[in-house]
């Protein structure tokens, strides 16, 4: 017996509705066309926290080098990544503005210092930490939809610290803080290294210029305060975890001022800087798949 007109128009619309619903197979086979990507949101205040490089900027000459600690994560120090001249401007400019460095449980901003001790600075964009943002670009090969967040410089005192920690959040693995660079201004002081417990020592004796390598009290990699120089690494793995072997810390400062500068990258995929507007979900969703 024949099915009713009406029943194979049913049919045929429910094939229609299962189709769109699997994602349009057939037009991905034939055209190699990608469902949306959601991208996370970009609320207003990250929005004014990341600097839109000027591309009028110029800037001085200035050489570092780079040595690799790891390949996995990549970890990075850089002797003289900022010249003497740079480093004690940073100083002078955060001196009137620092304030209790705080800490966030959940959406809940608070002070803490069983966690962290330290004073912090938000540093006002003249050219030399312009310069400085747009050397941290530079370093990472100026990645797409990546931008510098705005540059603080922390205070640490005798018996100031900060706990182990990561910088990044979470293991979103679309957006987020992407790197980080450790920068030390000034180091007066003795205690006050940067921890890595997770990170392998490396062999060779020439690394402690630069590392603790008589540190029996903590495992893994302690960096020592050197001013002028850097550590850069990244957070994240090419499948959007985040390392956790960049678990870190600011160990206490034993005596005399420790300043250290965050440089961190943000990584927003669509977020256009030419008119710093959050793009609409639907140009996010498109921008993910260029």
């Amino acid at each position: 017996m024949a099915p009713k007109l009406a029943t194979v128009v049913q049919y045929v619309f429910l094939a229609i509705v299962l189709y769109v619903i699997a994602g349009a197979p057939l037009q991905r086979m034939l055209f190699n066309t990608r469902p949306p990507v959601l991208v996370q949101e970009l609320t207003l205040e990250k929005l004014d926290s990341l600097v839109i490089p000027d591309e009028t900027l110029v800037c001085p000459e200035h050489s570092y080098d780079a040595r690799i600690l790891s390949r996995d994560p990549l970890v990075v120090y850089m002797p003289s990544f900022l010249a003497a001249e740079e480093a004690q401007h940073l100083v002078d400019i955060s001196e009137d503005k620092f304030n209790p460095s705080t800490i966030w449980n959940g959406d809940e901003e608070t002070l803490d210092e069983s966690v962290r001790v330290s004073e912090k600075a938000q540093l006002d964009r003249d050219n030399v930490v312009q310069c400085i943002e747009e050397r941290a670009r530079a370093f990472q090969g100026w990645r797409p939809y990546t931008f510098i967040e705005k540059l603080w410089s922390q205070r640490y005192r005798a018996g100031g610290h900060y706990v182990h920690h990561y910088d990044w959040a979470s293991s979103a693995g679309r957006a987020g803080r992407i790197s980080s660079f450790m920068v030390y201004l000034d180091a007066n002081c003795t205690g006050g290294g940067t921890n890595f417990p997770r990170l392998n020592m490396p062999s060779d004796k020439k690394w402690c210029s630069y590392l603790d390598c008589d540190d029996s009290e903590h495992e893994g990699v302690t960096f020592k305060p050197i001013a002028g120089n850097a550590i850069y690494w990244e957070n994240f793995g090419p499948d959007g975890s985040g390392y956790e072997e960049c678990w870190h810390a600011g160990l206490p400062v034993l005596s005399g001022t420790k300043i250290g500068l965050n440089i961190w990258s943000w990584h927003q995929p669509g977020f256009e800087p030419a008119s710093k507007a959050v793009p609409t979900t639907a140009e996010r969703a498109e921008r993910a798949e260029l």
